[in-house]
């Protein structure tokens, strides 16, 4: 049994939060060979420290009209994890930003060391705390990872520019991301350079695992028993992030995926059609691990391969890269790799 979901949500961390599907949203992929290595550079706190004057003021183009920034901005919101991510890459730390629903201190374990006591995290999951933002006093919003931004513009603009996806959440790559906040911030050179690093360790973890050329991959996510949740389309992020260190995906998902807008659901007694050489699992609780993880199907479809299980972040940030996420990734997914590729 497969069948495609179309749900959308504020964001996929906060559908997990909820219950609801982690991967529900159908997402485009970015250029596979684009996906790679984050920059190291120190951050400014909550302001942008070497961003030309000279770029201001200027207009931007986005999904929802254009936003004028009158001046470098000194005090930024960001309302994303992707967001977030961006913005420390070109050297910026925001004043506000959404806390990370999957650890205890709210932070993103990839940005770690790289936010300050000046940043204060908030909940973003049911609803965006306005009066809190507007409290700020900010004079720029970074919204470019929202899937539901339309819905919060116009109020967040009366608050300070706001800039949106440049086309859609689900579809913009993340070094588009990267350069638009990068021009939003006056740090374009910064952000080039960000994306430059990144794009490189990709290619340097193909060169590293050069036996995963050819081998296939699947992966999946269980909300619940019901809801067992894999990619499908060659076009997702997740895959084609896959894709670019050489793999393939399975046989199986491929054919499905000529039904599929991005994602579906397997039932449990078709686990089989996720059998690979790495096989990439996460799980809503514990027990989910062990009643579909830990099944006999999931065991019979897993012998003879390499099988993962990742956390929520870990598969979040599969389906959301960003520039100075994709090296943690590769991090987590190192050992993985490594005995997949033999």
């Amino acid at each position: 049994m497969f069948r495609t979901i179309r749900r959308p949500f504020r964001s996929l961390a906060a559908a997990a939060a909820v219950g609801g599907l982690l991967l529900a949203v159908s997402a485009c992929g970015s250029d596979p060979s684009d996906d790679a290595k984050a920059p190291t550079g120190a951050t400014t706190p909550a302001a942008t420290a070497g961003a030309s004057s000279s770029d201001f003021p200027l207009t931007l183009q986005d999904s929802l009209g254009s936003v004028r920034i009158p001046a470098a901005p000194q005090r930024v919101v960001v309302l994303s994890s992707v967001d977030l991510d961006a913005a420390l890459a070109a050297g910026v730390v925001p004043v506000l930003a959404p806390k990370n629903v999957f650890t205890a201190d709210g932070t993103y374990p990839w940005l770690q060391g790289r936010l300050t006591k000046d940043t204060e995290l908030v909940s973003t999951i049911s609803a965006l705390p306005f009066e809190r933002i507007a409290a700020l006093q900010p004079d720029l919003i970074l919204d470019t990872g929202d899937y539901t931004a339309k819905d919060n513009y116009a109020k967040l603009s009366q608050i300070a520019p706001t800039v949106a996806p440049l086309t859609s959440a689900a579809t913009d790559s993340w070094q588009d991301r990267q350069r638009l906040v990068g021009k939003a911030l006056g740090r374009q050179a910064e952000s080039d350079r960000a994306v430059r690093q990144a794009q490189d360790a990709v290619t340097a973890a193909k060169a590293t695992y050069p036996g995963l050329a050819g081998k296939t991959f699947s992966v999946t996510y269980a909300a619940a028993v019901d809801q067992i949740v894999t990619l499908s389309s060659p076009h997702d992020f997740a895959v084609g992030f896959l894709q670019s260190l050489g793999l393939r995906q399975a046989p199986a998902l491929t054919e499905l995926a000529k039904n599929s807008v991005g994602v579906g659901t397997v039932s449990q007694e078709r686990l089989d059609v996720l059998s690979a050489d790495l096989m990439i699992s996460a799980y809503q609780t514990p027990d989910l691990e062990k009643k579909v993880g830990e099944s006999a199907l999931m065991r019979s479809a897993a012998t003879g391969h390499t099988f993962q299980v990742v956390d929520l972040t870990t598969i979040t940030l599969l389906r959301n890269p960003s520039t100075l996420g994709l090296p943690w990734v590769l991090d987590r997914l190192a050992p993985a790799l490594a005995k997949a590729a033999g």
